[in-house]
């Protein structure tokens, strides 16, 4: 009879599990349902299909293929995807994969089929964190944690997404809990489940390595210490267990690449860049000779290392411009340190945040008042904040401010099971008031998420809330393209009948506009363009933020907005009718239409290429692209003062503060040519950073 019972209560743990990983989806939908691709999508898309189809992983290399692999599978047999062809660089790959989405396939049957695969894998990952969490913690604090896993605005927004960053956080804690089992009990079945999640993770994406090195240092010491209990046999017994989580963890990332060193199955690499020249563009040493060791060894896939120097130039060292805006205050240089949290505190339901607070009190009471932790509990805990920690301190160094929440998801994660903490304990202490204050907490949770219609755009009243949070930060969690489908019915409403074209700022595909028949149209439309003075008129598309003057980068919104009028807005976006006099949009459209030259049509005109850019800088003097561009020209053309000329211009504009790493390479270059006594011909020309 108790075998019985226990076996009732086993599935009836599971039923609840798999019920709030339902709910999770439910809540998820009803959050996401207005909502269009994000701007990235296509590209995780379009690669996974190429990926099954071909075995060839050259398209998309800047994500480990898990995700990728997966929606790739759900796609039909009908989705038109183009063999493996030769790309060079990111823009001509973009352009592809947004044409094969929007104009080769129907994007919304697209859309629909990523969502329900993204949906199941998120979901499967949120019931295996479940099981671990109910093995490790119990069944009432695991259950909490999926509940505010499946309430959270920010994890619904992201349930639906092809994108690497849920499943990385999901993952992440998988191996975080499995590595708490190991190094509470030394089982070989946790390192066998420790193995399989440091594998999800390393699949999933690269910055996986920042939590897992938190995880090896937690589960190292753990095993030295098996020296107090059993001296140098019980140390090798504990290391032997770590050494084949982590071997097996490798063994999987090799895994979903087919075992195979290189991109295509033929043994050729034809990424975007090749590998040689992207390892050679980082600036920082350590990164620079590890990929390369790594790669000249093969000691990991080459796609997986090609996107790691891809991670490492656009996410630490940066993209050229140094500027934060955090808490309704601009910030300069790297980012401050309260950054991460503020972001993270704004995203959370404010009654979840007091829950992690109770729950932080309740830990700390929680032997004196009836609910001591297992040693399983303990190490949870601390595999969790070891993961959640490396990955902060990673973020601190880093310049990948521009993503938001999204690549806080591990701490976001660390922070909801803090506050299941507070339901968990309660549960175990079994007293009225701790009960009644975590039940009072988890409904005002609920009732503060879940009328959130756009869960990805939810701030919590610390921020202003999701209308005003824009005005305190300026990152991907305010927006990411997905109102797309409302900028469609606007340009229906009014632009169309009008017969005017239509000017964006607000950051769409150009294919995606041209399949939804709008009348949309760049600044400038060729080398050739001479409307020097910015003259526009029509319809303006605009985020809601640009109504803000940014003095850093020389934005007037008054000027801009001076002889426009507002129609509609919907959200972060609205449409505006009138006429413009804007050269700086002008030149900042004129740049996008020159690298285009460069890097779609082959260039071959440099003084052409130089006279283009000459009026870019002109109104734009802080452009690090611009001002590497031109150089890089007047280099090719042999012209040594204008080439020094053209770095020295944004090295001496102090309105916008350049990147550290950025401002040292400007300044190498310009020292090399301005040294007469090297021969122009030898040097080589400046890696873009916007280019990444």
């Amino acid at each position: 009879m108790p075998r019985l019972t226990a076996t009732r209560a086993r599935w009836a743990g599971t039923a609840l599990l798999l019920a709030l990983v339902g709910l999770a989806v439910l809540r998820s939908h009803l959050g996401t349902r207005l909502d269009g691709f994000t701007v990235d999508e296509p590209w995780h898309v379009v690669a996974g299909v190429q990926y099954v189809q071909s075995g060839d992983f050259r398209l998309n290399p800047e994500h480990p293929p898990l995700v990728k692999l997966w929606v790739g599978g759900f796609m039909p047999a009908t989705f038109v995807v183009p063999p493996p062809q030769a790309i060079t660089e990111k823009a001509v790959e973009r352009d592809l994969v947004e044409r094969v989405t929007y104009l080769e396939n129907d994007a919304a049957a697209v859309q629909q089929r990523a969502r329900i695969a993204m949906w199941s894998l998120n979901g499967l990952l949120l019931f295996l964190l479940g099981l671990l969490l109910w093995r490790a913690l119990g069944l009432p604090w695991a259950a909490a944690a999926l509940a505010l896993l499946a309430l959270d605005p920010t994890v619904a927004a992201h349930l639906p997404v092809v994108m690497t960053d849920l499943p990385l956080a999901l993952t992440l804690g998988i191996a975080a809990v499995a590595s708490a089992l190991l190094a509470s009990s030394w089982r070989w079945r946790w390192a066998l489940a420790a193995g399989a999640g440091i594998g999800l993770a390393l699949a999933a994406k690269h910055s996986a390595l920042a939590g897992l090195a938190g995880l090896a240092l937690l589960l190292g010491g753990a095993a030295l210490a098996g020296w107090r209990r059993g001296g140098w046999r019980e140390t090798l017994r504990r290391g032997a267990r770590v050494a084949v989580a982590g071997a097996l963890g490798l063994a999987l990332l090799w895994a979903s690449y087919g075992f195979r060193f290189h991109a295509g199955p033929d043994g050729s690499d034809a990424f975007n860049r090749p590998m040689a020249d992207k390892v050679a563009d980082l600036a920082l040493p350590h990164w620079r000779d590890g990929i390369a060791f790594a790669d000249r060894w093969q000691l990991l896939p080459r796609p997986w290392l090609w996107g790691l120097a891809d991670t490492v130039r656009a996410g630490i060292e940066g993209r050229g411009a140094s500027l934060h805006l955090v808490a309704g205050s601009w910030y300069e240089g790297d980012a401050p340190w309260f950054t991460w949290p503020l972001v993270v505190a704004s995203k959370v339901p404010l009654a979840v945040l007091a829950l992690a607070l109770c729950g932080s009190v309740l830990l700390l009471l929680g032997r004196r008042r009836g609910a001591a932790m297992t040693p399983a509990a303990r190490w949870t805990l601390a595999a969790v904040g070891a993961a959640a920690l490396l990955h902060y301190a990673t973020l601190l160094g880093a310049q990948g401010t521009y993503g938001g929440v999204r690549h806080a998801l591990p701490i976001a994660l660390a922070v909801l099971l803090l506050a299941a903490a507070a339901v968990g304990l309660a549960v175990a202490m079994r007293r009225t008031l701790p009960l009644a204050a975590a039940g009072l907490l988890l409904a005002l949770a609920a009732a503060e998420s879940l009328p959130e219609p756009r869960a990805w755009e939810y701030h919590n009243l610390l921020a202003g809330g999701s209308e005003d949070a824009w005005r305190l930060f300026s990152n991907e969690g305010i927006d990411l393209g997905q109102r797309f489908p409302e900028v469609r019915a606007m340009y229906e409403r009014h632009v169309a009948p009008s017969g005017l074209e239509m000017f964006s700022s607000y950051w769409f595909g150009e294919e995606q506009a041209q399949a939804a028949g709008l009348r949309y149209r760049r600044r400038v439309l060729g080398m050739d363009d001479s409307n020097v003075e910015g003259v526009y008129e029509g319809w303006f598309l605009y985020p809601i933020s640009r109504t803000v003057s940014v003095p850093y980068w020389g934005w007037d919104a008054e000027q801009a907005f001076r002889e426009l009028t507002l129609v509609e807005r919907r959200g972060f976006v609205g449409l505006w009718r009138g006429r413009q006099v804007l050269p700086e949009s002008r030149a900042a459209s004129l740049y996008d239409t020159v690298l285009e030259y460069l890097y779609v049509k082959g260039g071959g005109d440099d003084a052409l290429v130089a006279a283009r850019l000459e009026e870019v800088q002109a109104q734009l003097p802080h452009h690090v692209g611009a001002a590497v561009e031109l150089g890089n020209a007047y280099l090719r053309l042999g012209r040594r003062q204008d080439a020094a000329r053209a770095y020295r211009v944004v090295l001496e504009h102090d309105a916008m503060p350049l990147e550290a790493l950025v401002r040292a390479q400007l300044e190498q270059q310009l020292a090399q040519v301005a040294d007469e006594g090297t021969a122009l011909a030898a040097l080589r020309p400046l890696r873009n950073p916007w280019l990444e």
